[in-house]
């Protein structure tokens, strides 16, 4: 009989750990290209492709490189963005979200047009921190463009969406529009990162991923993962357990010109917690 419930409860317990691999290995594991704002785009790519990385999300301000004139951005012509597809496509990468689109980026002429480009270049989402009255021009041009809206958070009190309450407000009766926070300005505006997750449940779309060294102070800076207050552990146990289906967005905004050995060991970090490993 103790026989048998011990196999019973093996085979229950590899169920639930088969179970949480496989939805974890649906995750998307990509970075913000802020974390290479000195380098091009076409540096960027390679700079991705040489740490396995496979999705961006790319900020618009980031010049393109090489003898392509101009940002990643819709002003790029048909020619340009052909171009560019092809240098992604050669490396398999994609672009997966640009942003963050805010109100320095997008105006009444232009808003339109980011939608029309990210619909063109075959981008899934566009991460943004609309104006309150803008939310529903949003809305109605991600269903229109089929382009997806997930709402980023920077530090208060600049931003309209710094604690996740926020956030619930604004994405209420807006059927494309969903969250992607920024679990690094949560901390430093003093949010718990998991009880702001729990919140997001159902809408919780993606995510910029990091690990900051002060809690509840706007100035903290970044650090490796794991090191930090983040509490990434926990947050990983928060995301499998909602069964999270998105994009975890790495940025790391210290060392921007010789980050990649960072970089390296924030990825080892995230692909055993991922994994269920408990790395200290």
């Amino acid at each position: 009989m103790r026989s048998c419930l011990l196999t019973v409860l093996f085979s229950l317990t590899f169920q639930f750990l088969f179970a949480q691999k496989k939805q974890s290995a649906d995750w998307k594991l990509a970075v913000q290209t802020w974390t290479f704002h000195k380098y091009s785009l076409l540096e960027t790519i390679h700079k991705a492709d040489t740490l396995g990385l496979k999705n961006l999300e790319v900020y618009p301000g980031q010049k393109v490189g090489g003898d392509i004139p101009g940002s990643f951005t819709y002003t790029l012509t048909s020619e340009e963005r052909a171009r560019v597809n092809e240098l992604l496509r050669v490396k398999g990468i994609k672009v997966i979200a640009i942003g963050v689109i805010d109100k320095y980026y997008y105006n009444a002429e232009n808003l339109e047009k980011y939608f029309a480009f990210a619909a063109d270049m075959q981008i899934p989402f566009i991460t943004a921190e609309p104006e309150w009255q803008d939310l529903d021009e949003f809305n109605r041009l991600a269903i229109k463009y089929k382009v997806k809206v997930a709402l980023h958070c920077h530090p208060k009190p600049a931003s309209h969406y710094w604690h996740p309450d926020s956030t619930l407000k604004a994405m209420q009766g807006r059927s494309h529009i969903g969250a992607w926070p920024d679990l690094g300005h949560w901390a430093r505006n003093g949010v718990n990162v998991v009880e702001g997750l729990k919140k997001m449940k159902g809408k919780l779309w993606g995510m910029h991923y990091k690990d900051i060294r002060e809690f509840d102070n706007v100035n903290a800076t970044d650090t490796i993962f794991g090191k930090g207050v983040c509490d990434l552990p926990a947050v990983m146990r928060q995301m499998k357990k909602q069964g999270f289906k998105g994009v975890v967005t790495m940025e790391y905004e210290v060392h921007e010109e010789n980050n990649m050995a960072d970089l390296r060991e924030c990825i080892l970090f995230y692909e055993e917690q991922r994994r269920g490993g408990d790395r200290k």
